[in-house]
């Protein structure tokens, strides 16, 4: 059967605390909780979290390319640049967290959620999505460029300023969010679903002018 909806981390409800001090390349954490751990600035490379609760965890300035995380939940952790080039995400939550400057830089995302977090100034440029979904997230200045959003959905976000030039939005929906000052190309808001004074909005950034028959020339 065709999946129809995001699927959500499959986690086990008695997971045994741990603490992590060093990141390691290839280091396997698995079916554990981590909380206060402080990892800021750290470098490693191919680490994989599986089945695992985060909580205020600092990942700020953190380089971990080409890491996986499966069946993961964060909450109120800081990944504020962190560096997540060609990284690989299935079945994730990210709950209240500060990710400014995130760089998932060719990441794949896939069943992930981001629901109150601050993500401005993120990098997503050539990731591909599938079933992304961002909710009450600060989202300004982030880009997008030539990222795979196909069906993503952005509920009640800020986009002010964020960049989807060369972005694929086929039913990507902005309907709730704010979308003022966006940069993107005629061609690439093709498919996607948004609100009619949305539609007013894109028809200016893309250089149309839009007037009632009335309306004097």
């Amino acid at each position: 059967m065709k999946k129809t909806e995001l699927q959500h981390p499959k986690l086990s409800r008695n997971l045994p605390s741990s603490e992590l001090y060093k990141l390691e390349d290839w280091d396997e954490y698995e079916s554990l909780k981590l909380s206060g751990c402080d990892l800021t600035r750290q470098s490693a490379q191919n680490i994989s979290f599986e089945q695992v609760l985060m909580r205020q965890i600092m990942f700020t300035g953190v380089r971990i390319p080409k890491s996986h995380f499966f069946d993961v939940r964060m909450e109120s952790c800081d990944l504020s640049g962190t560096f997540l080039e060609d990284s690989r995400f299935r079945r994730v939550e990210v709950i209240a967290c500060r990710l400014m400057g995130i760089q998932f830089i060719s990441a794949q995302i896939n069943d992930v959620l981001f629901k109150d977090c601050n993500l401005d100034g993120a990098i997503f440029i050539s990731t591909k999505s599938n079933f992304l979904r961002f909710e009450n997230c600060s989202l300004k200045n982030t880009s997008f460029e030539r990222a795979d959003l196909r069906k993503a959905i952005f509920k009640k976000c800020d986009l002010s300023s964020a960049d989807f030039r060369n972005a694929k939005l086929e039913q990507a929906d902005f309907r709730t969010s704010t979308i003022n000052g966006i940069a993107l190309r005629a061609e690439d808001v093709k498919g996607a679903i948004i609100s009619p004074i949305q539609a007013t909005q894109m028809a200016g950034l893309l250089g149309l002018h839009v007037l009632d028959e009335d309306e004097m020339l």
